[in-house]
């Protein structure tokens, strides 16, 4: 797999060493890490800040986007595109609940099911 973040692009060979990016991007927030295989596209976007996580899904590069769908309890700083947006609480979910869904993701690369989404 292919890992973009905040530091650079990286190669996982393993589910174990993408499980222990994302949780070393936990500790040092705002980050936002791209997963890809050897194709750009389908693309697992992770927002993460400390627990929290906004997950996005790129099925291709015509539009066909969903969000993660959240019950957070208040709007969460995260870095977009080397930028900081504040996004809604409705769209963060727990960093543990982002880690599953990038489980899915790397065992088939679909849209994972562990998560309610919203097409955007």
């Amino acid at each position: 797999m292919k890992i973009s973040n905040c530091n650079g692009e990286f190669d996982c060979h393993s589910w174990q060493e993408l499980e222990q990016l994302i949780k070393k991007s936990s500790l040092n927030p705002p980050d936002d890490l791209w997963i890809s295989e050897n194709t750009e596209y389908p693309c697992l976007a992770i927002l993460i800040n400390g627990n929290y996580a906004c997950v996005h899904y790129f099925l291709d590069d015509e539009g066909d986007v969903w969000q993660s769908v959240g019950d957070g309890d208040k709007d969460v700083t995260f870095v977009i595109n080397g930028g900081k947006s504040d996004l809604p609480a409705d769209s963060v979910i727990p960093l543990e609940k982002a880690i599953e869904c990038a489980r899915q993701f790397y065992d088939t690369l679909d849209k994972p099911t562990c998560l309610e989404w919203r097409e955007l």
